[in-house]
């Protein structure tokens, strides 16, 4: 909601649910008057690696309060066989695998 107030889109009609939701929300008007802004992308995301093949990531990109620093995390669903082709990277490094 605070995105959509100071994005410049359909700011009137934003407006008017906030308001409302003041109105009709006690925990909506707290939560609100915190001042909190988060944004937070998560998107699926499928990394090719020449020896290991297809590994299933789940981006998340993380920013800063003012959006001057951004942390992409790039973790894989445990259990899964993407986590442990991940793990192995982190063991074997730079060498190159046998065929």
């Amino acid at each position: 909601m605070r995105a959509v107030l100071t994005a410049g889109s359909d700011v009137d009609r934003a407006a008017r649910m906030v308001a409302e939701l003041h109105e009709i929300s006690p925990e909506f008007a707290r939560v609100w008057e915190l001042g909190e802004v988060a944004r937070r992308y998560a998107e699926c995301k499928t990394i090719l690696h020449p020896d290991l093949g297809r590994i299933d990531i789940d981006a998340q990109v993380l920013f800063t309060e003012n959006r001057a620093q951004t942390l992409v995390v790039l973790p894989a669903r445990p259990g899964t066989d993407s986590q442990g082709k991940l793990e192995l990277l982190s063991v074997i490094g730079h060498q190159q695998l046998a065929t």
